[in-house]
């Protein structure tokens, strides 16, 4: 074999190009190989022949992938079906793009053709995918899934990795990492092949011992397993910080209580995993039911760098917390209670009066819990009665629209930070990314004078704000934000808390705060297409030959926002009001959240959350239904139509009361079949009623990425 060339360049929507031509003879084929230099999840392959203008004949019909990653050895891929030869080209003129079902995970791959008589070959590659954020490299479970009879519940897509942890258990990835997750029952004979991993509960006496090993060190905040079937009895979660010793003191142990409902049903777990940092983590589930199912685990995680100075990293040496959720996905009226009582198992400890003690706190607890949703309903009745006379009707586009939103009350004007309870600015500072108090940010952000500022064109406005071009010494060209009416004190406010929130981020999907004038005005940095929604209607429609691809790039730009919002998540930040006209496109078309400014101040009811817009509660669940309704404006209408257009303010106020109160006629966004079914399913799940039924930001990006890396 000899190759002639062989290159590898950057595309911006792939991971890399290769060329090269070959000789192939049958059993002995040329390898063609390319090192990432870093670890990628790759979604899918792009073949073409040579062409060169009529002349060139040559192209791989056949070919197979090999592939390694840190630790492993050349893997052979193979598919959800079973197969490992790829089908190639069959002329030279049009590239095949083959997607990888399931994705696979490499830092090297080889494309190996594949030939049945002696032949020349030119092979053109394009790999799509994106780099591996969520660094799990090889999961092991004992026992492997069960066979009963016909019935054959077996990690099907697992790797043929040839590795083995030290008890001689098989380390790969497989079905519980590929990012499908199954939404119908293991039973259904609809249900596609290898999406559901079953253990009998004859063949494993009633435990399932899950290893999960990272890339590095992670501080982990969450735990999520896609289930089916009944409540599961226990699940025990410890740590490993080396790789090798698991200390009982970082592990977090759940019980759950036996449940009234006896039919099977597809859930989901969340379990807090409170910051442990870990390399290993073990999981140990117990059930008495006759089978345990697992479509999917997915851990919410960040790499060690990301820890703010002066964070504890022996936080696994602490005492023992222990929490389990339970959510059922898919339905819209989700009904939550206690579900499971919670016990600390300490090591030695023991007593029957400690648990006693348990017990008798759960009780308390129920208690506070019914006496506090009493004063809500109390406090439910009073927005009712006064939320029509409290509108406040927004503009779109410089026409009046029917975006509206009762006036906030005082008490419930608190701090915007934290998705599940009152914090304040500075423990924000404190325990996220921001390593100083937020007046002190403040009053130590860049200042520039007014005078070296040159304005320019009106780039857009606000209800109360105005945003221009202009040159600013050092900075070039920039945006500036300022009020319209210095002595309008809300308009001030906002523009204050919108300072302070943009202090507290550095993400590439997050507009950046470069300055700021004596007058407070701000000085961001310039997206060159302004929002997304005049940016999309400045555009032509497209042409039903290219709609597909109009579609993926739609869903790129919403994939971005997903990852800046999972940053703000991730700090305790929560936006308040995510629209369309708050998300920028820059030259490049790469989306970023602007005008953060948390709950304290109006937000648009056409995508606020029902708990939002008759209870004004804020929290990043309600940013969760925000940014779905974005999806839906972006992905399916292309910002051509608003959300619930046929409503009147009074309909948008009654449609959130029938959610609350849960009945079949309230509206909400639909996904048609454009939408692919995996991010589809979870764009439908934002919409659940219940706030913390709704999937974090850290999952939406997960299966975004898993379904659509090949977008970038």
């Amino acid at each position: 074999m000899s190759i002639r060339t062989f290159c590898i360049s950057s595309r911006p929507a792939g991971v890399g190009v290769i060329t090269a031509v070959a000789g192939i003879i049958p059993e002995s084929f040329p390898k063609f190989q390319v090192n990432l230099e870093n670890t990628y999840l790759v979604t899918a392959v792009e073949t073409q022949g040579r062409y060169g203008n009529g002349t060139g004949r040559e192209f791989v019909s056949e070919y197979m992938i090999d592939y390694l990653r840190p630790g492993s050895k050349w893997i052979r891929y193979r598919n959800r079906t079973g197969h490992t030869l790829m089908t190639g080209n069959d002329e030279t003129t049009q590239a095949v793009l083959r997607v990888l079902d399931p994705p696979l995970v490499a830092s090297r791959l080889r494309i190996v053709p594949h030939s049945r008589q002696t032949r020349t070959i030119c092979l053109r590659a394009e790999l799509h995918g994106c780099l591996h954020k969520d660094g799990l490299l090889y999961y092991s479970t004992l026992p492997g899934g069960s066979r009963v009879g016909d019935a054959d519940f077996r990690d099907t897509t697992f790797e043929n990795s040839d590795l083995y942890t030290e008890t001689g258990i098989k380390r790969g990835l497989g079905l519980l990492s590929d990012g499908y997750v199954a939404d119908s029952s293991p039973f259904d004979e609809m249900n596609p092949n290898g999406s559901w991993i079953g253990w009998s509960k004859h063949h494993t006496d009633g435990t399932v011992t899950l290893l999960f090993e990272f890339d590095q060190l992670r501080n982990f905040s969450e735990i999520l397993l896609a289930a089916y079937g009944h409540r599961l009895n226990s699940i025990d979660v410890i740590f490993s910080q080396d790789g090798t010793n698991f200390s009982l003191s970082s592990q977090i142990s759940s019980l759950n209580r036996p449940s009234q409902n006896t039919s099977a049903k597809r859930y989901d777990l969340r379990i807090p995993l409170h910051k442990r940092m870990a390399k290993k983590i073990r999981v140990t589930i117990t059930f008495t039911a006759d089978w345990l199912f697992l479509t999917e685990i997915h851990f919410s995680s960040g790499i060690l760098h990301e820890v703010p100075i002066g964070y504890n990293l022996f936080y696994n040496e602490s005492s023992t917390n222990v929490v389990m959720e339970e959510n059922t996905v898919l339905t819209r009226r989700s009904i939550f209670g206690v579900i499971g009582t919670i016990f600390l198992f300490f090591a030695e400890i023991q007593q029957k009066a400690l648990v006693a003690l348990f017990i008798l706190l759960t009780a308390i607890l129920c208690v506070i819990i019914l006496m506090r949703r009493k004063k809500s309903e109390d406090k439910m009745e009073i927005f009712e009665r006064d939320i029509r006379r409290n509108l406040i009707i927004t503009q779109v586009g410089g026409k009046t629209a029917t975006e509206v939103l009762p006036s906030p009350s005082a008490h419930l004007m608190t701090n915007f930070y934290a998705s599940d309870k009152t914090t304040s600015t500075s423990y924000v500072a404190v325990h996220h990314y921001a390593t100083i108090p937020v007046r002190e940010q403040t009053e130590k952000v860049r200042r520039i004078s007014s005078s070296q500022l040159i304005m320019g064109a009106e780039l857009g406005e606000g209800k109360h704000t105005i945003v221009r071009e202009c040159a600013a010494d050092g900075l070039g060209t920039v945006a500036y934000k300022t009020i319209k009416d210095r002595h309008n004190l809300h308009a001030r406010s906002a523009l204050m808390d919108e300072i302070k929130m943009l202090l507290l981020t550095n993400h590439p999907h997050v507009i950046r705060l470069l300055a700021t004038d004596e007058n407070n005005g701000l000085i961001l940095e310039m997206a060159a297409n302004g929002n997304v929604r005049e940016y999309l209607r400045s555009q032509r429609l497209p042409m039903p030959e290219i709609l597909l691809f109009r579609t993926a790039k739609l869903l790129a730009i919403c994939a971005d926002v997903c990852e800046g919002m999972q940053y703000l998540e991730s700090l305790g930040v929560i936006h308040g009001h995510l629209t369309p006209s708050n998300i920028l496109l820059d030259e490049g078309l790469r989306a970023k959240i602007s005008s953060p400014r948390g709950p304290a101040h109006h937000a648009q009811l056409r995508y606020s959350a029902p708990e939002s817009i008759l209870k004004n509660s804020f929290s990043s669940n309600s940013d969760v239904w925000a940014f779905a309704v974005c999806c839906w404006e972006i992905a399916e209408t292309s910002c051509t139509r608003i959300p619930f257009e046929t409503f009147s303010n009074a309909d948008l106020v009654t449609n959130a009361q029938r959610m609350l109160t849960g009945h079949d006629n309230a509206v909400v966004p639909s996904f048609t079949e454009s939408i692919p079914r995996g991010i589809r399913d979870v764009f439908v799940r934002c919409f659940e009623i219940e706030p913390q039924a709704r999937p974090l930001f850290a999952h939406i990006s997960y299966f975004m990425s898993k379904y659509h890396a090949s977008l970038d």
